[in-house]
């Protein structure tokens, strides 16, 4: 990890050195792109369930990039000179804002400075958890930051607002349905234990009284031999079989786990666009493998 964090380092200022280098050439071709008379709001956002949101919240008003692409672990991606160059034109960038988030201590301040976006920092007014910066798996927070991409688009398009106000009425509407839907289906479940690969769905966890059992921590490389044996002696004591993997994530250490303890992995990513299906569907399967 502190190999791959130098690394980046070096990537960034070679990105900083090109955009200098480039700023007069690509200023100059913008006026001649789509995007340079696009009058949707440009968002940028860090991942790709926030772009979920605003795709949400402003359909037709904004057009959004985003930082890490679906598929990419935000432990090792490293943006490319064309997605910094579109961060540098934002006119609102939310960000994920966790402390633990170290891709965003990283890359954040070089990505928007001096640019003028506005920036929404997401885990802001959340309840968080000091260990998961997976804040749009929090289903208070995910409403506080649809609430707050709305006022911010209002703000800079007040033509939209009653548009906005509308879209966000929709989505608040369908969080409040999958409350109910988390609420019957993992209530019953208060004390129990799942297994996953990467410990995404702690919020989840944590607002309904689960443990959520890990195989890697945050941030954290493979685990060795004397940790899959750990955690397979624990997930065995506890009738654990299945192992919830992510496609971010090399899975092979997850196969190795659910094969001693005669399961299978599931897949579920916490990272997907489509934040609402996403949520539904972490619902429906962590009811599936908790066990008392």
């Amino acid at each position: 990890m502190r190999h791959s964090m130098t690394r980046s380092g070096r990537t960034r200022l070679l990105f900083l050195w090109l955009l200098g280098a480039l700023g007069l050439v690509l200023s100059g071709c913008a006026s001649e792109t789509s995007e340079g008379t696009d009058e949707r709001l440009h968002v940028v956002v860090t991942v790709a369930p926030l772009a979920g949101l605003v795709d949400r919240v402003a359909p037709e008003i904004s057009r959004v990039t985003v930082m890490i692409p679906e598929g990419s672990s935000p432990v090792t991606y490293e943006p490319s000179l064309s997605r910094v160059r579109a961060a540098s034109t934002a006119d609102l960038y939310v960000s994920v804002g966790h402390p633990a988030f170290a891709w965003e201590s990283t890359w954040l301040a070089d990505l928007v400075g001096g640019g003028g976006a506005s920036i929404i920092a997401s885990a802001d007014g959340c309840d968080i958890l000091a260990d998961d910066p997976h804040v749009w798996l929090s289903l208070p927070c995910a409403r506080i930051i649809a609430e707050r991409i709305a006022g911010a688009v209002q703000h800079a398009r007040p033509a939209a607002s009653e548009s906005v106000a509308s879209s966000l009425a929709a989505l608040l509407a369908g969080m409040d349905s999958l409350r109910g839907v988390a609420d019957s289906s993992l209530a019953p479940h208060r004390g129990g234990s799942f297994i996953v690969l990467h410990p995404a769905w702690g919020y989840l966890a944590h607002e309904y009284g689960l443990q959520q059992m890990a195989i890697l921590d945050h941030g954290s490389g493979d685990a060795g031999p004397a940790e899959l044996a750990a955690i397979v002696t624990r997930a065995g004591e506890r009738g654990l079989v299945d192992v919830i993997v992510q496609p971010q994530f090399s899975v092979e250490p997850a196969r190795l786990v659910a094969s001693e303890l005669g399961g299978e992995t599931v897949m579920l990513d916490p990272l997907a666009r489509n934040w609402a299906a996403s949520f539904g569907n972490a619902i429906r399967v962590l009811a599936n493998q908790v066990r008392p």
